[in-house]
């Protein structure tokens, strides 16, 4: 990137590394506490004698535990990238323009790498 790209000012990176932290940390909570659920789960489907009609419900709801626990997971590492770029200052420059992304954009999705222009009327 060129010494001229705009960035945002430092006041708008803490607001969005705030809103960042606050994604974060919300996701992290919830990948435990669905863990925690999944655990739990498993002990007690292996200390009980489930029927199979049990045994076929745990098994599609740890499935869908665990695909929440993955997306949870990717979030995650998106939300921390986003923080790696307010370190580096890359943060809310479009990946392919080198130009700001709209801060309605990045406060709606504050992992976007790149700024989807509205059509105009």
């Amino acid at each position: 990137m060129s010494a001229q790209t705009a960035r945002y000012s430092k006041e708008k990176l803490a607001e969005f590394k705030a809103i960042i932290a606050e994604n974060l940390q919300s996701a992290e909570e919830q990948i435990e506490t669905l863990q925690a659920a999944v655990d739990k789960r498993k002990t007690q489907i292996t200390n009980s004698n489930a029927g199979f009609s049990e045994g076929g419900k745990h098994f599609q709801e740890q499935a869908k535990n665990e695909q929440t626990i993955r997306r949870l997971e990717g979030q995650s590492r998106e939300l921390k990238a986003a923080l790696a770029r307010i370190e580096d200052g890359s943060y809310g420059v479009d990946a392919n323009t080198g130009k700001l992304i709209r801060e309605a954009r990045l406060k709606a999705l504050p992992t976007a790498t790149f700024d989807i222009v509205p059509p105009k009327k």
